[in-house]
Order: structure tokens, then C-alpha cells, then sequence
């Protein structure tokens, strides 16, 4: 349980003192590539923390449409405002990408939690606005705007992230079309559009500079 302490959720906390807070108080569940961690839907009554390896979020209209809302890696809470919503269900399905740890907190030990030490709620505060400025973004980035523009963002965001031009991205075609709410077809002729302007150069399968 080492990078637990990582977690944003408990920064500025003592390790020790964290760790005298937390004993025995929290499950830990080892997880295959592949597996379910949890469904859309469903009643979230402990706060899951990935303390090794990657979960990915998807939401599933009444359609059986899918999108790919993010992927969650290692040391982060997964819907930390949801936990504490009168009507606290899960708003995704979530997946391991690869062999990965999540560990669960129960409501009534955060609220515990926070009660002994003002910096972890001054932390899931944090948590919790930073993840209603993603989900505006998000909104705005699938709402407004052409598929090139979207695709503009991304770009920019997947640059951002990598610290530099060339980067790969950690998403098919599929997905990214998924996200988009567009089909793969028109996902991949915006694409395409973007090399011959040479906006984006394609560097491998899925590694790209972009100008």
C-alpha cells in the first residue's frame, strides 16, 4: 500500500500518522488486465483509490453506446463527488488496463478521516472542483465545435501531458471516436485532413508530432 500515501487525497499527511489512521480500515483488491472493478450504476458506498496501474471509465448510453470518459492511473481517487451525492451511484464502468491495485475507503472512514485531519478534506475539496473543471472541459470538448477542433484539443492536451511535440496516444481510433460521439470513419478522415495539412505528423501507429 505504498503509493496510497502518493494519493492527492492525503497530501501533507504523515505517512506514519496516515498509516495509524488507515490500519485495517480500507480493502485492498488485486486486479487482472481485463477485469471489472466496478459497474455504471451501482451503489458507491467506498471511495476506490488505484494504488497500482491504470482503470479505464467508460459510460454506456441506453443505446449500448459507449465512450471513453478517461483513464485513471495510479495514485488517484475515482469519483470522489459522487461518493457523497444523494443519489451516490457510479456514472461509469470501470476496467483494468493492465494488472493494477485499487484500494477502498469506506464513506464512514473518509468522513472519519477528514474529521481528524483538516488537510485531507482541504484535499478532497481540491479533488472534487478539479474534477468538475475536467468534466466542463469534457462537456465543451464533445458539444462545441467540428471533429478537427476536438481532435486540435486533444492534441494539444496529449502534448501538454508528454512535455513535448512527439507523443503517443493512449487511445485506438475507436475510442477516440467513442469520446467524440462521432463515427471512426469521419474520426479518421479529420485525421487524415490533419497530415496533409501537416498540422499532426504521424510518427508510428499511434505516436504523432503535432505544430
Amino acid at each position: 500500500m505504498e503509493e496510497i500515501y502518493n494519493c492527492p487525497l492525503f497530501r501533507g499527511v504523515d505517512k506514519h500518522t496516515l498509516e495509524s489512521m488507515i490500519d485495517g480500515k480500507c480493502r485492498v483488491r488485486d486486479l487482472s488486465r481485463g477485469e471489472t472493478v466496478a459497474i455504471q450504476d451501482q451503489m458507491y458506498k467506498s471511495l476506490i483509490i488505484v494504488e497500482k496501474g491504470t482503470l479505464r471509465a467508460e459510460m454506456t448510453n441506453r443505446e449500448g453506446v459507449k465512450a471513453v470518459i478517461e483513464d485513471i492511473s495510479a495514485p488517484r481517487a475515482v469519483a470522489p463527488s459522487f461518493l457523497f451525492s444523494s443519489k451516490n451511484r457510479l456514472p461509469v464502468t470501470l476496467t483494468a488496463l493492465m494488472e493494477s491495485t485499487v484500494i477502498s475507503i469506506p464513506k464512514n472512514v473518509l468522513l472519519w478521516l477528514m474529521k481528524k485531519d483538516a488537510r485531507i478534506l482541504e484535499n478532497m475539496l481540491n479533488s472534487i472542483s478539479d474534477r468538475c473543471h475536467f468534466l466542463s472541459e469534457r462537456v465543451r470538448l464533445l458539444q462545441f465545435g467540428t471533429i478537427k477542433s476536438k481532435l486540435r484539443s486533444y492534441f494539444m492536451e496529449q502534448k501538454h501531458n508528454s512535455g513535448s511535440g512527439t507523443f503517443t496516444i493512449p487511445h485506438t481510433q475507436q475510442e477516440l471516436a467513442d469520446t467524440f460521439g462521432v463515427t471512426r470513419p469521419a474520426l479518421a478522415r479529420a485525421i487524415k485532413q490533419m497530415e496533409q495539412a501537416g498540422t499532426i505528423v504521424r510518427k508510428g501507429i499511434r505516436t504523432y508530432e503535432f505544430h
